[in-house]
This record gives structure tokens, sequence and C-alpha cells, in this order.
């Protein structure tokens, strides 16, 4: 028997997928690196995890990774911050070659990220800030904004959605505001991208009302354990609850965007997050949907 079965609830990990998770090495202190993640994920019997990075492609590290840990699959990403270039069609072209199943667009290095935060650029202040601390450069670099003057997307942004809707992968709307989402997300559409998500929707201070709305038109919602968790601390559980009720578990995802010193391991913070929606009522079906079925779609549909 598993070491990670002492309570019913953890056989919702068995066949789990968290298409958001950080591990180091990393630019940020790190709880787990990417091989006792993964170590951790497969003695729980999740299916799969999708590592992120704010500054760096993880498409190498989860091959090596997947190469150390069999029995579980491990998948890559990019977000198109500024270690990378940041809105570049290269780099993003570069981890689709290497198995990328993510590509996210402006996070931590985004004007909206700014907002967010309290103006910290680059770093979301207490609780995770880069090891060493950000260079001069970095820090006056200007933010990113995937809109021009106008309200068009930028001609990055096209070159970005058309090689991630040529690989068939996720695209991630990152820290951008709900301005850019509304604007992205049904161009993407009709440039013909499929899987379209949105992150921790209360992080990005998105109401429910504009949570529903980017849904209607195509996204999935990506609901994290990280909302409700200490440190960033965004939604009651009846908030966050009412969230998913009210889009739908059909659009939703749960996930656990920690890997932080200040959370829990990736399997206790996904048990948390489901925990809490069963004692609101949802059922192990929808538990299930969330979980497993509709990240499933997302990395291998």
């Amino acid at each position: 028997m598993s070491p990670f079965l002492p309570f019913p609830d953890m056989e919702f990990l068995h066949g789990a997928i968290d298409i958001h998770i950080h591990s180091g090495p990393d630019l940020y202190a790190r709880l787990q690196d990417s091989v006792e993640l993964a170590r951790t994920a497969q003695a729980a019997g999740l299916r799969a995890v999708c590592l992120k990075s704010h500054n760096f492609s993880t498409a190498p590290t989860a091959i090596l990774t997947q190469k150390e840990v069999p029995g579980i699959d491990v998948f890559g990403s990019l977000a198109c911050n500024l270690h990378v270039g940041g809105l570049n069609p290269i780099a993003v072209e570069t981890a689709i070659k290497y198995g990328a199943r993510q590509i996210y667009l402006p996070t931590v290095d985004s004007e909206n990220h700014a907002r967010l935060t309290g103006g910290v650029v680059g770093q979301h202040g207490k609780g995770l800030m880069v090891q060493g601390g950000l260079s001069e450069y970095t820090l006056k670099h200007p933010r990113i904004n995937i809109l021009d003057k106008e309200g068009n997307l930028l001609s990055q942004v096209y070159e970005i959605i058309r090689l991630v809707a040529e690989a068939d992968i996720i695209l991630n709307a990152g820290h951008i505001s709900f301005d850019e989402m509304k604007v992205l997300i049904p161009e993407a559409k009709k440039q013909k991208i499929r899987k379209l998500v949105v992150d921790h929707p209360f992080f990005s201070k998105l109401s429910v009302a504009q949570q529903q709305t980017l849904a209607e038109q195509g996204a999935f919602i990506n609901f994290t354990a990280g909302e409700l968790l200490p440190r960033w601390w965004r939604a009651s559980v009846e908030e966050f609850a009412n969230a998913i009720r009210q889009i739908g578990p059909a659009r939703a995802v749960l996930s656990s965007d920690c890997g932080q010193h200040h959370n829990p391991q990736e399997v206790e913070s996904l048990r948390i997050v489901y925990q809490l929606l069963l004692e609101e009522g949802f059922s192990g079906e929808e538990i299930r949907t969330m979980l497993h079925k509709n990240p499933a779609d997302l990395l291998y549909g």
C-alpha cells in the first residue's frame, strides 16, 4: 500500500494531474528539486506534472527528470518573461522543440503583476524573492504588456499564438490583466488554439463575472491551492467553491501552484484543496473532472 494513502480522500490523487507546480533549481527558493517532486508525486499515484519556472524553460529539466523517475509523466513549460527575452517567439519555438506542453504569457514581469503585488517587479514580495536579488538592468527594464497603445495584440503575440496552435499545446494567460485576456482569448480561439488556461483567478483579482466571461470565451479556469494558503491568501473557501460552482467543473481545473517554502508539498496541497471542496459539497465525480479529466485533455488531448 502506498505510504500516501492513510485517509480515504487520498484516492483522488491516483491519476491526478498537476499542470502548475514549481520546483528547483530556480532563481526562487523551492521546497523540492524536480526529481524530489516527481518522486513524491509518483509515490502518491499522480499521472503527470507540468513544471513551471518564471525565469527559464523547464522543458530540458522535465526530460532529465522523466529519465530519473519512471512511472509518472513529467512535462515542461516556458514563461515569456524577461529572462528568456519576454515575448520571444524564438524561445517559444525552442521550448516546443524540447517538448514543452504549456506556454505562459508574461507572469512576474508583466505590467499587471506589478499592480497585483503592489509594485514589486519580477518577484512576489514577502515569501518569494529572487535569490541574490534582481539586477539593475532587470529592475529598470519596462514591464511587459501584450497589447499596443491602440489595444491590439502585439505582432510577437500573434507569432506565439501561431506556434502554440501548430504544436496543439496549452496557451496560459500568465499574470496579464483582464483587459489583455479579453483580447487574447477570442483571437487565440480564432487562430485555432484549443487549450487555453487562465491561472489562479483570485490571485489575479478576477471577479467571478470576469471568470465566467473568460470561461464562456473558451478558457479553462485553473483554481490553485496557493490562493487558499496563508501567505498569498486571496479567497475564502466559500468564495473559492462558489466561483467553481458558477463556472462549472467542466471548465475548471485544480492544481497546486506550490513549491514555495511557506506552502505544503504539492501532494498535500492538492489534497487540501480537493478535501475542502468535498466538504463544500462537490461530488467525487466533479473532483475527478477538475483534477483528472480536464488537465488530461489539456496535456494529452
